[in-house]
């Protein structure tokens, strides 16, 4: 049997409406499985005081091209609204991509042990042609010992599972957030992914919510 156009039509609303039903049932689903992320990690990678309106939860990957792009805007943010936001460094080494992602996460670390994580991370992502190679273990070591650090305790460190396990948790914490790429930022909860992102959205969103 041949059906009209005006037979049909009621059969293709009712399948649009399936489609839609099943595609919002998919993403309830989805977001049930979604777990919270802890927004935690040690004094020495935060910086801005601890009862600021804005808080920037940071993914970020030492290797990471994007990475190193994104830290212009941020810290042209940082300038921006100092004393008014705060940002919490969260490790996320995207091993697959980046073979020496892990060392430079563990070397900051070590170095925020110390009191000299953000001299590092500086180090880090301004040198990251020098050292994202097979010669970290020539630079990294060379970057702690210009910093002035206690190189003998800094390359113990190194070696210690909890730093590891320090790494590992906070990319547990990216995968429960849905992290997909790097540098991914949450600004008062809310997501930018890039640099571009953060320089173009992220400050109107920092204004938005201070003025709350």
């Amino acid at each position: 049997m041949i059906l009209s156009a005006m037979d049909r039509l009621p059969r293709l609303i009712a399948s649009i409406i399936i489609v839609l039903a099943t595609s919002a049932g998919s993403v309830r689903i989805a977001r049930g499985v979604r777990k919270p992320f802890s927004s935690n990690a040690p004094d020495y990678r935060m910086l801005g005081p601890q009862n600021a309106k804005v808080t920037i939860i940071e993914f970020s990957d030492f290797e990471c091209p994007a990475c190193r792009v994104a830290e212009a805007p941020m810290r042209a943010l940082l300038k921006l609204y100092d004393g008014k936001v705060r940002l919490v460094f969260k490790h996320f080494p995207l091993e697959r991509m980046h073979r020496w992602a892990r060392a430079g996460a563990i070397a900051a670390e070590c170095a925020g042990r110390q009191g000299k994580f953000w001299e590092y991370h500086h180090e880090l992502y301004d040198h990251q042609d020098e050292w994202a190679s097979a010669k970290s273990e020539q630079r990294l070591p060379a970057y702690a010992a210009r910093l002035g650090l206690n190189t003998l305790a800094w390359n113990a460190c190194r070696q210690d599972p909890a730093v590891n396990a320090a790494v590992n948790s906070d990319a547990k914490d990216a995968l429960n957030a849905w992290v997909g790429s790097t540098p991914t930022f949450f600004i008062n909860g809310k997501r930018f992914v890039g640099a571009l992102q953060l320089s173009e959205r992220g400050t109107p969103w920092v204004e938005k919510e201070l003025k709350k």
